[in-house]
């Protein structure tokens, strides 16, 4: 059923409606609020006969309401329906703003993970082209779309850049930069799942330099930082003593080449003190030293932007309270199940065989594998080799074991449980 033409509700009115249809159709696998161009929402409910979609344009007073307010807000009175816990209710509305920053339309997505109706509902946010603004936006959503390219800075660079480091020597970091998004581009292309959390690392991500002596200071090189004529040293001198209370991160994030010898051949998230801004700041680094195959770097590199994506503030470690354990757990798992669905997507029937297979011993084992690694066969290790082009035996390795974690997450009820299998095998 289609609604063929928007119907003009209140707010209170459309919070109302789409609470008691979602109640109605409680059969549904899969819910979408979805920004329409123009300021329009669209509400989709999907059963597995049929989909149910329904169009709005919510008023507030004398004019329009800010869809993306009541898009937001509309997640919070769904919650308790569908059900949504917490930590997917907060991490529905940063991703959207983040969605939102990229210049797609953000579209949360809900979907039923088990047939206990007390169990949470996961909760993503998919971005669909098209311009997300409208005369209805208020001032905190109505932006700029994002323009340029963050990784084609201009010259001549700053000089507080030039401190840290020779502009040839910026120049080839910029190379390696851009050669691992064009990875994470080449492996993105095609794939929905993938397409927000692409537009993201594309918008969003500039080169940064680390402070020699001093990692946990990144120089962001280009983009909307203006230093002015203060020196690299004065930047920095502010930093330390700059107050260590903010826990928020930019906007923007920093890519940053390790040029480090060493054998670390994966890239890794962290967060770090932006100098020329005085604001936390999200980088991954990028090792530029034995390198991964291409569309195993694009992998790893979606992966941590990903993570980058639904992570938005400082968070104390793990370990040090439960209630923020739970969190990091469920945050790797959810990550977990993005990876595989770029890995299914990526290589298909050679990828799902080799999970098949794991999926198949560990059914046959009746718990976690003592030698996972003596599962695949012969043809089996071949035909993942191939999703990836050229690699060694090292990096046949990795995809092995993310092949079997993906199995595992299949043998389990929900993502919940896969969220405590993750923190067992953290604290082995």
């Amino acid at each position: 059923m289609t609604d063929a033409e928007p119907r003009v509700l209140s707010q209170q009115e459309f919070f109302d409606e789409v609470v008691a249809v979602t109640r109605e159709l409680d059969e549904s696998r899969f819910l979408y609020l979805m920004l329409e161009e123009g300021g329009g929402i669209g509400v989709q409910w999907e059963q597995p006969r049929s989909d149910h979609l329904r169009r709005y344009r919510v008023s507030a007073g004398s004019g329009p309401a800010c869809p993306h307010c009541v898009i937001e807000e509309a997640v919070i009175h769904l919650a308790p329906v569908l059900p949504l816990d917490l930590l997917r209710q907060t991490r529905a509305r940063s991703h959207y703003e983040e969605v939102l920053r990229t210049g797609m339309r953000p579209c949360p997505a809900f979907a039923r993970q088990a047939i206990d109706r007390s169990v949470t509902w996961l909760a993503d946010c998919h971005g669909l082209p098209g311009d997300p603004h409208s005369d209805a936006d208020c001032a905190e959503h109505s932006r700029p779309a994002p323009h340029g390219d963050p990784l084609d800075p201009p010259e001549p660079f700053s000089s507080a850049v030039l401190e840290i480091c020779p502009a040839d020597e910026v120049r080839r970091r910029l190379h390696v930069a851009r050669d691992w998004r064009d990875a994470a581009q080449h492996v993105a292309e095609g794939l929905r799942e993938a397409d927000a959390t692409w537009q993201f690392l594309r918008t969003s991500w500039k080169l940064g330099l680390h402070v020699p002596g001093r990692e946990v200071l990144v120089m962001p090189v280009g983009g909307e930082t203006d230093t002015g004529d203060r020196s690299a040293h004065d930047l920095i001198a502010a930093a330390l003593r700059a107050d260590g209370r903010r826990r928020v991160y930019e906007e923007h994030g920093c890519l940053i080449p390790d040029q480090r010898p060493g054998s670390k051949r994966m890239p890794r998230f962290q967060g770090a003190w932006d100098i020329a801004n005085g604001h936390p700041v999200r980088t991954i680094e990028l090792p530029a030293n034995r390198p991964l195959s291409r569309r195993g770097r694009g992998v790893l590199l979606l992966y941590q932007a990903r993570f980058a994506m639904v992570n938005r503030a400082l968070l104390p470690d793990p370990a040090d309270l439960s209630v923020q354990a739970q969190i990091y757990w469920e945050g790797e798992a959810a990550l977990h199940v993005f990876e595989f669905s770029l890995l299914r997507g990526l290589g298909g029937d050679a990828y799902t065989a080799a999970v098949e297979a794991f999926r198949r011993a560990l059914q046959k084992e009746g718990g976690l594998l003592a030698r996972p690694n003596r599962i695949l066969r012969r043809h089996e290790r071949k035909a993942l080799a191939q999703v990836f082009g050229e690699v060694d035996e090292e990096e046949l390795h990795l995809w092995a074991s993310v092949a079997y974690r993906n199995a595992i997450q299949l043998n389990l009820p929900d993502q919940t449980s896969f969220a405590e299998h993750l923190r067992r095998q953290a604290d082995k």
